[in-house]
């Protein structure tokens, strides 16, 4: 049931995102959307997914029985033409709202040129790639049932960021889930001991109690 894989996604659009862009944070959103349904709200920084709810991935587990366990799915692996760039879009206050403003029984005026309601810009980050993928040890049936929901990746899909023309999974020659390539390159983030960076090992990846001191990908030591 279980095998090496290789899990490509073809992109639309560049994606919003670091340059790990974990595959199985991904896979567990909308695992997580398939067992409790799409309404959940929760409270910053807190999540409503308890302990021993029996939501587990279609990827086998390293070092099981540690509490630094994580799931054998490497981190995202860009394409030869991947470009980083940038881009600035403009925010600003939606006047059809102003009714929605207590002004203390007072007549007031929304300033959008300066103050509380000013147009801002932001500024964010993003990769262009003909395609990105990961390696992974896992059930190729059900993570493609999974990969049916993703049709985005990365922050502002909204906006059309992140759009994915199709996914494809293959079975691989051998495990690269951590490691790979001639090289034997380290893949993914793995928990050490010490002097590593601290980072998430599964998801969710915010979450402190899934975060440990880890060699990172590009890493002084990470060959």
């Amino acid at each position: 049931m279980y095998e090496p894989l290789r899990i490509r996604a073809y992109l639309q659009t560049g994606i919003i995102s670091d340059q790990f862009l974990p595959l199985d944070g991904v896979l567990y959103y909308h695992k997580v959307r398939e067992k409790m349904g799409e309404e959940i709200i929760t409270k910053p920084l807190e999540s409503s997914i308890r302990e021993y709810q029996g939501i587990s991935l279609p990827f086998t587990i390293k070092l099981k029985d540690n509490e630094a366990h994580f799931y054998s799915c490497s981190f995202a692996v860009w394409s030869s033409d991947m470009i980083e760039d940038q881009q600035t879009y403009s925010k600003r206050f939606d006047l059809k709202y102003s009714d929605m403003i207590d002004f203390g029984n007072k007549l007031g005026k929304i300033e959008t040129a300066r103050g509380k309601y000013k147009m801002y810009h932001i500024k964010v980050y993003y990769r262009t790639a003909t395609y990105v993928e990961w390696y992974a040890h896992g059930w190729k049936n059900d993570i493609e049932r999974l990969l049916k929901f993703v049709t985005h990746l990365g922050k502002k899909t909204s906006q059309g960021w992140g759009s994915v023309l199709r996914w494809e999974v293959e079975s691989w020659k051998e495990d690269w889930s951590v490691r790979g390539f001639e090289d034997n390159r380290l893949l993914r983030a793995v928990p050490v001991k010490q002097n590593g960076f601290l980072y998430g090992v599964r998801p969710s990846y915010w979450n402190p109690k899934h975060q440990f001191p880890c060699l990172m990908p590009q890493m002084k030591g990470a060959y």
